[in-house]
């Protein structure tokens, strides 16, 4: 069987650009630019007693927040402020209340605002809820029941009719969840979520994936509207590595936003960061005051002004910090106060600045009679609310234009990232339209002030300032060589950028004579989700990076945009570059999961294919020269992709199939070209993994055995003979071990027992290595003995020993079934954790989502394990690799997303190959039959020949030490070992080797 090397270069490249997007996922990401939110005053967290009827939730806990001088009251569960409950997310804790509680209770303090906030939190136990779903509805059980708690602590007085709730991370699909248990009803009328998964980031169990199918489902038909119920998602953009950014938007929510595009924050934030950036913090908190009903001091019971002013503080904020006052009056009097100075703006572009400030009311005013149709703005240190105007001149008075009135379009600025410290508001006005309303100036209003003041101004043609943005494979391309002169605004289209794994890279870089430190803003948009990015440009950062998080739908006609103002005493040279590493970043971001599948994929194709041939030929090659021959990646990509399509069709006719992983609807890339580049990743993965077990194998064997030693005499009383005597016995007997691999599942959890039986499977690898081993090393011994008996009996000749490589069978079936259960015990790790965790409230696991994988698993390897498997020349070898291999494409199918499912097709797989190699035989008729005894019996001959073999080998090489040292011991050895081995072989008719043994020296040692 030919190996092709050339194959497994070729996917080598694949696995080190994988590598690379990996390296690039991990260590390259923005500037952490979030603020820590410090604590005003010592917090504390006091326990609530829970009602009678709850010792079924002992692990979990309900908690107020207190800090300072409320603490006392806090203590004697006096509260008449509005309720908010946080719900923590995996591994989320009561303590990351502080940051939000802090900040409120301050705000509330010292703002003048008549209102407060009581700020509970849950303690879940820290639990690993977003890797398995056994503990979610319990979770969700008792947050209902926490809810009703928290309601009832009020006087009747102060009663609220409603509780907010904040969850972070699988907290938040913990307060979808509540409406479906409580029937659609929980007391709940907003909900904000940050950083949550409302798809799962990783489905590692079966669990999970029902929770996240029963709560979208009720949420699918859910209608917020007549519910009065606000849902607000916020995501924490590219920084966090642990939920993507596409997970956190939904359809459920009045809207989803990512932290990079939410005014004033401005920058991505990591899973954890969410939840004490002071920046969001405050932005949050704002909203929650606004959403208050100052005549009750409860959550407004408008739902549309609580998603109005969510949208205001999250997406379209322009000016103050508070919505009810920045509300634009429609029109406004420009010559109030009198006295103010107007300037009549003069050509295309125009800059005014005041260092020191301005001591009256100045207004700029631009013609609308000029041939372009766009004006873009942007205003330094402009504190003023109303500060755009669009109106009608009727004539000039005293020479000077002026407009007594204007019509408001402050509403159409909204606040930018500060540069140089000095804070900014830009807009971007259609001239067009207001002509068609036949207004004829806008104008832009600047009241007094003493601070510096500075207003751009950019008067263009959309069409002349609209550039698309196209690149040539990877290659850098100038879009623009030059802007033009004065030019302060430019937005770049992206029409080609739809799909996830497109990567661009934008270079704005200042010609010579720019003396600005920074020199312009770039701001990133995708129109079809509040997602994109902004960044202040700099001689040290003139680049900005961006990749789809949610890919562009059919019915979408608009495209991504980067909006770029720049300082007009400047040029510069904009260009494009299509980024093959950030491509790769986003390929291991979105699909890096689904590697499992392929690599399980790979292994049952490559142990189909060892089965025809160990059916055919007897003969069971290894997994690196198998691997290149079963698992091309041509045939798996088309053929999973054709019967993905054809289950597809078929589920609308028996409903009770599961959804595919594979979805046809996706475009070519997705479906074929991802899929390939991830195969041959995984192909690659395969042949490391194998080649890595096996020099394992033969370089750590003995630290292994002496691990496994040690880790037996731990338990074994110290003792070491008994620890020996236990390896010995089990490795001998495995049907022990399988039998303490299922009570293990019994007891405690699937995933241990699985994790126990992978330690197994590698001493089995290693024990089995060490018969190779010898059988290679005791050849030299065989030679000798030739050798001896040519120099004693020159008259007779002896037939040559020919050396043999031993038969690699058993070491390559093996290493392959490892291989399959180590993909399994990856899978279960979860499962395993959880359990440790939870050990002191319950022993063993429940739900156990592995439990019967690993009971099946572990009573298949109490046959495999037997010394007679393989057994070679079994009929229906040929059928048992079709029925693995399309098992390989059940994994491709339904396993790349929904990972729970690879176990139970891999358990499949072993149940099928402990039939094939129990019970064929038996079925096979006289052939069959006759094949199992002969293999069974050549086995036990070989094993007391080579015994034999042993002992005489030995025997001989005394008698040689005896000669060359005359010593007289060979006379000895040789009758008692020749005794020992005629004694093991009495019940033989015929033993090979001692009948080649010379009778007439035997006769002679005896009389000796």
């Amino acid at each position: 069987m030919k190996f092709q090397l050339g194959f497994v270069c070729v996917s080598f490249l694949f696995l080190l650009l994988f590598l690379a997007g990996v390296f690039n996922f991990l260590t390259t990401s923005e500037p952490h630019r979030c603020n820590m939110t410090f604590m005003y005053e010592y917090p504390q967290l006091v326990r609530v007693a829970l009602p009678p009827g709850t010792n079924n939730y002992k692990k979990y806990g309900l908690y107020v927040y207190g800090e300072g001088r409320i603490i006392h009251k806090v203590r004697e569960m006096k509260f008449d402020g509005v309720p908010i409950l946080f719900i923590p997310g995996n591994r989320g804790s009561p303590k990351q209340v502080r940051s939000l509680a802090s900040v409120s209770l301050s705000k509330g303090r010292y703002s003048g605002i008549p209102v407060h906030f009581d700020y509970f939190a849950v303690d879940l136990s820290e639990d690993f809820s977003a890797l398995y779903g056994g503990f979610l509805k319990e979770q969700t059980q008792f947050v209902n029941v926490c809810i009703q708690k928290i309601l009832s602590l009020y006087r009747t007085d102060y009663k609220p009719k409603s509780i907010i709730v904040i969850g972070h991370s699988m907290g938040g699909m913990i307060a979808k969840g509540l409406f479906l248990e409580s029937n659609g009803n929980p007391g709940v009328e907003l909900i904000i979520t940050l950083a949550t998964p409302h798809q799962p980031a990783l489905l590692t169990d079966s669990l999970l994936s029902s929770y996240y199918t029963s709560v979208n489902n009720f949420w699918d038909k859910f209608n917020t509207t007549e519910n009065n119920v606000n849902l607000i998602s916020i995501g924490g953009g590219p920084r966090d590595k642990l939920v993507r950014s596409d997970l956190t938007i939904t359809e459920h929510a009045d809207f989803s936003v990512m932290t990079p595009m939410i005014p004033g924050v401005w920058t991505s934030v990591d899973h954890l960061s969410i939840l004490w950036c002071n920046q969001l913090v405050l932005v949050i908190v704002r909203a929650l005051f606004d959403s208050v009903d100052l005549n009750n001091k409860q959550l407004s019971t408008d739902r549309n002004l609580r998603k109005n002013i969510f949208s205001y503080h999250l997406l379209n904020r322009g000016g103050g910090k508070s919505f009810h006052s920045s509300q634009y009056p429609e029109e406004l009097s420009l010559v109030s106060p009198p006295g103010g100075r107007w300037i009549e703006m003069v050509g295309n572009s125009m800059v005014w600045k005041k260092n020191k400030g301005v001591d009256h009311a100045t207004h700029i005013i631009i013609s609308l009679a000029t041939p372009f149709d766009t004006l873009a703005v942007e205003a330094v240190n402009q504190k003023t609310r109303d500060w755009i105007f669009a109106c009608a001149v009727p004539s000039a008075v005293d020479g000077v234009k002026i407009c007594k009135k204007g019509i408001n379009l402050s509403s159409k600025g909204k606040i930018s990232p500060p540069r140089d410290k000095l804070k900014r508001k830009s807009a971007t006005i259609c001239l067009s339209q207001l002509r068609r309303q036949d207004f004829t100036h806008v104008v832009i209003r600047t009241l007094p002030t003493w601070e510096k003041v500075a207003i751009y101004l950019d008067l263009f043609k959309k069409r002349d300032r609209s550039v698309m943005g196209t690149t040539f494979l990877n290659f850098r391309n100038v879009i623009i060589p030059e802007t033009e002169n004065n030019a302060s605004y430019y937005s770049v289209k992206l029409p080609d950028m739809s799909r996830f794994w497109h990567g661009y890279r934008l270079f704005v870089e200042p010609m010579k004579g720019c003396s600005s430190s920074t020199f312009g803003r770039a701001t990133i948009q995708v129109p079809w989700s509040h997602e994109g990015s902004t960044k202040v440009l700099s001689e040290s950062s003139n680049s900005i990076e961006f990749t789809l998080q949610t890919a562009k739908t059919a019915t979408e006609n608009s495209s991504v945009s980067a909006n770029l103002f720049l300082d007009p005493q400047c040029n510069y040279k904009i260009s494009l570059e299509k980024s093959l590493l950030l491509s790769l970043t986003s390929v291991v971001i979105h699909s890096g999961p689904s590697i499992i599948a392929h690599v399980a994929c790979c292994l049952l194709f490559c142990i189909g294919y060892q089965a025809k041939c160990l059916g055919a030929e007897n003969d069971c090659p290894l997994i690196q020269v198998v691997l290149p021959l079963a698992a091309k990646p041509y045939f798996i990509i088309q053929a999973s992709a054709l019967f993905a399509s054809i289950l597809q069709s078929l589920t609308k006719v028996f409903p009770l199939l599961p959804d595919t992983d594979i979805k046809i609807q996706a475009g070519f890339v997705e479906l074929i070209v991802v899929p390939f580049f991830l195969h041959l990743t995984a192909f690659c993965l395969t042949f490391v993994m194998a080649t890595s077990v096996i020099v394992t194998v033969v370089v750590q064997g003995q630290a292994f055995n002496g691990l496994f030693l040690r880790f037996l005499k731990r338990y074994s009383l110290g003792i070491n003979w008994l620890s020996e005597f236990i390896l010995n016995g089990v490795s001998k007997v495995p049907i022990v071990v399988s039998a303490f691999m299922v009570t293990v599942a019994f007891s405690a959890s699937g995933g241990l027992a699985l994790c126990i039986g992978l330690f197994f499977y590698i001493f089995k690898l290693i024990s089995l290595y060490e018969d190779f081993w010898e059988e290679i090393v005791y050849w030299p011994l065989r030679y000798l003995k030739w050798r001896i008996r040519q120099m004693r009996n020159n008259d007779r000749a002896e037939a040559r020993p020919e050396f043999e490589i031993p038969s690699l069978n058993e070491i390559s079936f093996h290493l392959s079934l490892t291989l399959l259960w180590l993909i399994n015990t990856l899978i279960s790790i979860p499962s395993i954790l959880v359990w440790a965790k939870n050990y002191k409230y319950n022993n063993h696991l429940e739900p156990d989502p592995y439990f019967y994988c690993a009971v099946v698993m572990s009573l298949c390897v109490g046959y495999l394990w037997q010394s007679e498997v393989p057994k070679g020349g079994l009929k229906w070898g040929r059928q048992l690799g079709y029925a693995l291999i399309g098992l390989g494409l059940m994994v491709m199918i339904y396993g790349q997303t929904s990972l729970y499912r690879i176990p139970y097709f891999l358990c499949t797989a072993f149940l099928l190959i402990t039939i094939h190699q129990a019970v064929v035989p038996f079925f096979s008729g006289e052939d069959g039959d006759s094949t199992g005894q002969a293999v069974g019996s050549e086995t036990l001959q070989e094993d007391k020949v080579k015994y034999t073999c042993l002992l005489e080998n030995l025997s001989h090489v005394i008698c040689t030490i005896n000669t060359i040292y005359h010593l007289n011991i060979c006379a000895f050895h040789d009758i008692e070992l020749l005794k020992f081995a005629r004694r093991d072989n009495e019940q033989e008719e015929e033993v090979p080797l001692l009948n080649n043994i010379d009778k007439e020296t035997s006769e002679e040692v005896e009389k000796k």
